[in-house]
């Protein structure tokens, strides 16, 4: 009888061990699974709360309804950094309200879905960047530095546009600066920056309008270029 009992004891043991042990991992994949799932939810939702509402100047957004499965991971800029000077990837820099970044975020992911592109790397540039603007004098006035890190990232993409600034008599003011413009998508392998899109299509002078089957299909042929000139080369041959 205390034999039978030694062994239902043990048998006891080892269902709890193994219990706790299933139990563990599948909190781990939970937990897992939360942290990727926050950031696309993070991303549908952001882009999302401005949907059908209008902006200072009265105009209205354009809908945005990214999938709860969508690519985009939200990274700082010291990460950003490391990526564009050490790393390989997809980076998109952006930010909600921007009329232009609302126009491409969908096919941006919808391209990389095809391209089975898990990740792009995503931060919001609207509160990183210097604001300058001129006086009645074209003078410039600093009303905002940029952040550290912007600046880095400026320094890590060289083939960005000058910063200019237009007077109210047309004169053209340069800012002695460069600008990272929204919307951005860069490409990168092995810390080298090989491809880099700014704005969407040179046809669209309206980013409150819809854009066209035309537009949409010419900015996917864009982003698949663009995706596929920041991948690893496949060597048929010896390389």
């Amino acid at each position: 009888m205390k034999k039978d009992n030694v062994i239902l004891i043990g048998l006891l043991v080892v269902i709890i061990a193994i219990a706790i042990v299933c139990g563990y991992f599948a909190f781990q994949k939970s937990e897992s699974d939360a942290v990727t799932k926050t950031d696309a939810m993070r991303m549908q939702e952001e882009y999302a709360s401005l949907n059908g509402k209008t902006n200072s100047s009265n105009r209205q957004y354009k809908s945005v309804n990214l999938s709860d499965d969508n690519p985009y991971v939200y990274r700082t800029e010291d990460e950003i950094v490391r990526i564009l000077t050490e790393g390989s990837g997809i980076i998109y820099f952006g930010f909600k309200s921007c009329p232009w970044c609302r126009s491409m975020v969908s096919v941006l992911a919808d391209v990389a879905k095809e391209k089975n592109i898990a990740t792009i790397y995503y931060l919001d540039v609207e509160n990183i960047r210097s604001v300058l603007s001129l006086d009645e004098n074209n003078k410039l006035i600093t009303e905002k530095e940029g952040s550290s890190g912007y600046y880095k990232i400026l320094q890590a993409l060289d083939d960005v546009e000058e910063y200019t600034l237009t007077g109210e008599d047309g004169t053209v003011v340069d800012t002695k600066e460069k600008r990272l413009y929204a919307p951005t998508v860069v490409g990168v392998l092995n810390g080298e920056v090989k491809s880099i899109h700014v704005g969407t299509v040179d046809s669209q002078t309206d980013p409150y309008a819809d854009l066209s089957e035309e537009q949409i299909q010419e900015l996917e042929d864009i982003y698949t270029k663009l995706i596929d000139e920041a991948a690893a080369p496949v060597c048929t041959e010896a390389c």
